[in-house]
């Protein structure tokens, strides 16, 4: 019985260095569901607007960027992993849905908000099929 204390301990070392090797993190669709609260809120917007309510598209929309693009770090994953080119282009969808509301123009609003739902659905679906960590973008204290 001399060595099982040898076999355990290279049962729990191997053990370590596959718990190790994955990310605790690990996207494992993380980003779609970023994507899909993007998605969602743009829905929102999009709903208001149709019902007349300007200000609360807007408001809605506002949402969508700030909290849903922005502050998930969907915005700085696409801007580091995919380009800031794409990332810029998401965001002229952005301003784009918000000029269309204030024209009043319901195709341009319906067109920018299919724009939007469809970059942050393709581009996350990259993000989370590379595997990007959603931790990678949090401030180290």
């Amino acid at each position: 019985m001399p060595c099982r204390p040898v076999f355990l301990f290279r049962s729990a070392l191997v053990l370590l260095l596959v718990v190790a090797g994955v990310p605790a993190d690990a996207a494992d669709g993380h980003w779609m569901a970023q994507a899909n609260g993007v998605a969602k809120a743009v829905d929102e917007a999009e709903a208001s607007f149709a019902k007349g309510d300007v200000a609360g598209g807007k408001r809605a929309l506002t949402e969508a960027y700030f909290h849903n693009f922005e502050d998930t770090k969907l915005e700085a994953a696409i801007r580091k992993y995919v380009s800031a080119k794409r990332a810029t282009e998401i965001e002229r969808s952005f301003a784009a849905m918000r000029k269309a509301m204030t024209a009043n123009d319901a195709a341009g609003v319906k067109s920018a908000g299919q724009s939007i739902r469809e970059a942050v659905t393709a581009e996350a679906k990259g993000l989370d099929a590379a595997k990007v960590a959603p931790g990678v973008f949090e401030v180290n204290q």
